[in-house]
């Protein structure tokens, strides 16, 4: 049996039994994985979102895996947001769900959650900002734009990192609409 500590975002929840939950999870350093917890009285539920440390225990050729000494880090603001705020950062997370394979490394990927869950200021385009940053990381995001400005912002998206591409805050109403459709 193994043990390992990292930093986990919690991207779906699966209602086994009562107070048994399937997690998947998804981290920098060993990718998405499906782990299961059964909570004691005293723990607090789990929700999407959290980034949080704790210890998983796995054996090999085990594909549901179990964990304890859970702590909560952070998570994703979600008082006084909008709905589209909220329904943009649930979009992400099915991304990131979807999209990567359990077992394969995207290092950037997991640094990407992280500065969004510790943005005090997100908001609506800095969230679909990150939803085409993560497309981009998946080489699924395409440059090509009829919009001059647009193609400029996904160039832009397509070669800087996150911290750069979260400062665009000239984006008007009209860019918005068309980087929306995008994917």
């Amino acid at each position: 049996m193994s043990i390992f500590k990292s930093k986990w975002i919690i991207l779906k929840i699966d209602k086994i039994k009562h107070q048994e939950f399937l997690y998947t999870i998804f981290t920098k350093d060993y990718w998405k994985i499906k782990c299961n917890k059964k909570l004691n009285k005293q723990e607090r539920n789990l929700d999407l979102w959290y980034i949080i440390n704790f210890e998983i225990f796995t054996k090999e050729n085990v594909s549901i895996h179990k964990i304890n000494n859970i702590k909560i880090i952070s998570g994703f603001n979600h008082n006084n947001k909008s709905f589209n705020e909220i329904n943009n950062y649930l979009i992400i997370l099915a991304l990131v769900l979807n999209k990567t394979p359990f077992g394969s490394p995207i290092y950037e990927l997991f640094h990407l959650l992280e500065i969004i869950n510790e943005i005090k200021n997100i908001n609506e385009i800095k969230l679909m900002l990150t939803k085409l940053k993560i497309i981009s990381l998946f080489w699924e995001l395409n440059e090509n734009h009829k919009n001059k400005i647009v193609n400029k912002i996904l160039k832009y998206i397509n070669s800087n990192k996150i911290e750069s591409i979260i400062k665009l805050v000239w984006i008007n109403e009209e860019i918005k609409k068309e980087l929306e459709i995008i994917n």
